[in-house]
């Protein structure tokens, strides 16, 4: 039986991936995507509903990097008479982020095209934070639109939502009340037919709250806050869902760190406007500290840029960098190991003739 794109295209299927399939893949296999990964276990939706699949075993016993293991929103191929998944498409965009603690990286969520950042009013507000989140949608090139919920706490929510536009280099903010607002209508030129978005905020801003609102019925549970503002906890994993006008929206748990993937340029991409500066300062490789002749540093003194913007741009740049160089050293550590592993291999063969 050969595969049915008309059936998959509800889920967000497109012909990027169609053009990586052979016409003996497309005819022997069945194309899936990944709504749920659990304890080794993916749910996966042919576009007759989610079910059960296991991983081949060439992905368990294979040295992975933790993001190229299948992750929610993943397209996969599963044989044609069992539920195993026997290869993972080239993904479009990947939301990732370096694991808490660690220095390895961790896919969120693949072949996104909106990235839903959610921010409360109720005393969760943190721009750092929020541009964190922003320097993420920029490594993966998708659109990012910030939601600020629980707008009836506060008594002018719309000068936070100036506050975060000027940080935007793209997208939009809106403050919102997930309770009641119809935010299906609100979010609608996001969240058309085919696309996919993830919602991604700290724990307790009302994440699920605006799952449920855009379903129209609870799919997610909610909880209250805790007195001291502090969220709770309420979704545990991360799961895809079919909205009713047609978009897929992955819902995550709460991240207490949004530590940055080693990816260079997105921190750039993000605060465009600071680097579009640094191409007048002096010298190439300018680090906007004490080198003479500093273009950024002239302006945040003339006061064009924001000294708190250029401050975490700063940071979130060390960072950055940190990371990168950290990634190639253990990308180089891997080569050799390899490389010594195969020669070992070879030498315990000859050892045997």
């Amino acid at each position: 039986m050969a595969i049915d794109f008309s059936a998959l295209q509800p889920l967000g299927w497109s012909n990027v991936f169609t053009t990586q399939l052979s016409l003996e893949q497309i005819e022997s296999s069945r194309a899936a995507r990944v709504t749920g990964v659990e304890r080794g276990r993916l749910a996966v939706d042919t576009g007759e509903g989610p079910f059960w699949a296991t991983l081949a075993g060439r992905f368990l016993h294979a040295q992975r990097a933790p993001e190229e293991l299948p992750t929610v929103g993943d397209w996969v191929l599963l044989e044609q008479d069992a539920p195993v998944v026997t290869e993972v498409l080239q993904r479009r965009t990947l939301i990732a982020r370096r694991m808490a603690g660690g220095t390895e990286s961790q896919a969120i969520a693949a072949n996104i095209d909106v990235m839903v950042i959610v921010g409360g009013l109720d005393g969760e507000f943190n721009l750092h934070r929020i541009e964190r989140y922003l320097v993420v949608a920029a490594q993966a090139d998708v659109i990012p639109l910030l939601v600020l919920t629980k707008a009836d706490c506060v008594a002018d929510p719309a000068s936070f939502v100036a506050r975060v536009q000027g940080r935007l280099t793209g997208g939009e903010a809106m403050a919102v009340n997930a309770l009641v607002d119809p935010l299906g209508e609100r979010l609608k030129p996001w969240l058309g037919a085919g696309t996919t978005a993830v919602v991604v905020g700290s724990s307790g801003v009302g994440k699920s709250t605006l799952v449920n609102n855009l379903c129209g019925a609870p799919r997610q549970a909610t909880q209250a806050v805790r007195r001291d503002a502090k969220g709770r906890h309420t979704t545990t994993s991360r799961s895809l869902i079919r909205l009713p006008a047609g978009a897929c929206i992955i819902d995550v748990p709460g991240m207490r760190e949004v530590g940055l993937a080693p990816a260079a340029g997105a921190v750039d991409r993000q605060f465009r406007g600071i680097a579009e500066l640094a191409q007048g300062c002096r010298f190439g490789d300018c680090r906007h500290q004490q080198e003479p002749g500093c273009a950024v540093r002239s302006a945040v003194e003339r006061g064009e840029v924001d000294p708190d913007e250029w401050a975490h741009y700063l940071k979130l740049m060390a960072e950055e960098r940190h990371h990168v160089a950290e990634h190639v050293r253990r990308q180089r550590e891997r080569v050799f190991g390899r490389v010594v592993r195969e020669v070992l291999a070879v030498k315990r063969k000859d050892g045997r003739r």
